[in-house]
Order: structure tokens, then C-alpha cells, then sequence
């Protein structure tokens, strides 16, 4: 598959949030933070990358040779958890726009999201660089879906629903149709598209 269709597909086809469950932190922004800022997309694309860049060379290095893939999860709890953590509380300690990343990276590494981009990618059989746009391209995706949904919880707040529709069940229907709607957008349809 090509690269774009690697990225179409990690970004709608294989949503992180809609499609595995990964990441399913409140869409709520804190501190009256929009989820929309470009420095969470950032964050999101830079710390899958991350993330997924060490566990492939892991999985292709060491585990490959050794018949040891099954090891790939307590590899990246032992090594690459500890080290995204260390980083996002290296890049806390500064002020600006840094520090605000790495506190979003911290709460996505907590939030399994980059723990599930990261295994995923690994045992997809990509190279290396496809590895990358691909876990590059779920963090934007997760990004994407995060925001689709955060306009959804706020015109649901605005509109008049019954009672019993109102809040969570309005939401998680939304979330149901959301997904249901880029899973329309399969790896079959992208790789015809894309060749």
C-alpha cells in the first residue's frame, strides 16, 4: 500500500479512538483549552511517532530474530513507557508551549493511546518509514475524532433533546454514528484508490 493510503487508512479507516477504543480520555478540554490547538495534534503525531519508531525497532531487531513477538507488550512497558514518561516530564519542566505538549503527551501515554498506535503499527508488517506516517497519522487522527466529537457535545448542549436522550446517551450515539461513518472508509476502498 502506498503512503497515502497508509495514512487515509490510519486516519479514518483505523481511527485510534473510533475504530480500537484507544485513548478514550474525556473529549473535554481542560483549563478552557480548546482540543482543537495545533499543539495537541502535534503532540499527538510526535509522541506516536516516538513511540512507535522504538517499539518497531525492538519488534524488527531483537524480538524478530530471537522468535520472541509475543514480547512486544512488556518491551514497551519496560523500555518505552518509562522513557516517553521521562521525556514528557523533561519537556514539563520548561515553560511555553513545550511544557504544554508534554503534559498532553503524558496523559496520552497514561491513556493507552500511544501504548495501542505503537503495537499496532509494530505487528502491521510496515517498514520503517511506513511505521512512522502510520503512527504519525493515527495521532491525527485521534485528533481528528476528538474534535468531530467536541462539536457534537457542543451542539448537543445548545439542541433540545428529550430528557431521557439528553448528556451521555445523545453523545455516545453520536460517537456510534461518527464511527460507523469513517469505517465506511476501508483499507480495501483506500487501496483501490491509491493503488
Amino acid at each position: 500500500m502506498s503512503y497515502l493510503g497508509i495514512v487515509v487508512t490510519s486516519v479514518f479507516a483505523s481511527n485510534a479512538l473510533l475504530s480500537y477504543g484507544l485513548g478514550n480520555v474525556p473529549t473535554r478540554a481542560r483549563d478552557g483549552e480548546k482540543s482543537g490547538q495545533t499543539s495537541t495534534a502535534l503532540a499527538l503525531a510526535l509522541v506516536n511517532a516516538l513511540a512507535s519508531s522504538f517499539l518497531w525497532v525492538v519488534h524488527s531487531f531483537v524480538l524478530a530474530p530471537l522468535n520472541l513477538e509475543s514480547l512486544d507488550i512488556l518491551f514497551f512497558a519496560l523500555l518505552a513507557a518509562p522513557l516517553l514518561k521521562f521525556l514528557a516530564k523533561a519537556g514539563s519542566a520548561r515553560e511555553g508551549a513545550l511544557s504544554r505538549m508534554a503534559s498532553k503527551a503524558d496523559d496520552l501515554v497514561v491513556g493507552s493511546l500511544v501504548f495501542g498506535v505503537a503495537l499496532i503499527t509494530a505487528n502491521a508488517g510496515f517498514s520503517f518509514p511506513e511505521a512512522l506516517a502510520a503512527s504519525a497519522a493515527s495521532g491525527l487522527g485521534y485528533w481528528l475524532a476528538t474534535v468531530i466529537l467536541e462539536s457534537i457535545r457542543e451542539r448537543l448542549e445548545l439542541s433540545d433533546l428529550p430528557r431521557p436522550f439528553k448528556a451521555a446517551p445523545a453523545m455516545l450515539i453520536s460517537a456510534g454514528l461518527v464511527a460507523l461513518a469513517l469505517m465506511g472508509i476501508d483499507a480495501a476502498f483506500v487501496k483501490g484508490m491509491t493503488g
